[in-house]
């Protein structure tokens, strides 16, 4: 009667973990159109996260702290959130199984952050100072991943994709708008000739200070994708 009960609770669990899973269009891993489309259908589902494998939820994604040490310029964005990424769109998708290489490519429009802040030292050629709310939002940001794989033996002995570590690139060329409340202690006067300032030179800004906020989503992307491929057996995923 144990034993009987012990496989009915395991193949419960095993169907709550499918039900929940993205649905998978198989594609062989040379087939770089139809993994595209294939990964594109899923992303809603996929960025709503996927505890039952321990996928957290990617839209919106929150941070606890976001750190800014750069040329003179010291800030703390904490308790923030990402929203945007469940409309992300994937240009281009494929897996160099010769190389064992995954590229992604994708863009968001917009991507927006919201939380709180604290700055203080320079912001480019003006000194800045203040502590309240902050929103900045993206038009439209181009990201560029590459992940080197290995395919692997689970502990159930199935293949699958082990994701190692990744590099990325991205580009924001169109525009970016940035909101905050409290800066010089609330002077207005000094404030709104601030948030001009950086809103002129809002490309500038992002070249000089946006990687250290661009690498907090993209390190939750990888992990995602990490987790995501490491918990599904190849041949469930792919026709090879």
């Amino acid at each position: 009667m144990s034993a009987l009960f012990n496989t009915f609770v395991l193949l419960t669990q095993i169907a709550a973990i499918l039900a929940a899973l993205p649905p998978i269009q198989k594609c062989p891993l040379s087939d770089s159109k139809c993994i595209k489309a294939s990964a594109q259908n899923a992303l809603a589902t996929f960025t709503a996260g996927i505890p039952e494998v321990g996928v957290e939820v990617l839209d919106p994604v929150h941070f606890n702290i976001i750190k800014i040490n750069l040329s003179g310029l010291k800030l703390a964005i904490k308790d923030s959130d990402v929203y945007g990424l469940k409309k992300s769109v994937i240009d281009k998708l494929s897996v160099d199984t010769e190389k064992k290489l995954v590229q992604l490519n994708f863009h968001v429009a917009p991507i927006e952050l919201k939380g709180k802040y604290k700055a203080s030292g320079m912001l480019l050629i003006l000194p800045i100072s203040g502590d309240g709310d902050v929103a900045i939002k993206i038009k439209n940001i181009q990201v560029f991943m590459t992940m080197p794989f290995e395919i692997v033996k689970n502990e159930q002995g199935n293949d699958v994709i082990d994701i190692k570590n990744y590099k990325y690139t991205y580009e924001n060329n169109e525009n970016t708008h940035f909101k905050l409340t409290n800066l010089f202690n609330g002077n207005k006067q000094l404030s709104d000739a601030m948030l001009t300032f950086m809103n002129d030179n809002w490309k500038l800004i992002s070249q000089e200070f946006g990687t250290p906020i661009v690498e907090k989503p993209v390190q939750k992307i990888y992990a995602a994708i990490k987790t995501y491929l490491r918990s599904q057996p190849l041949a469930e995923i792919t026709n090879v």
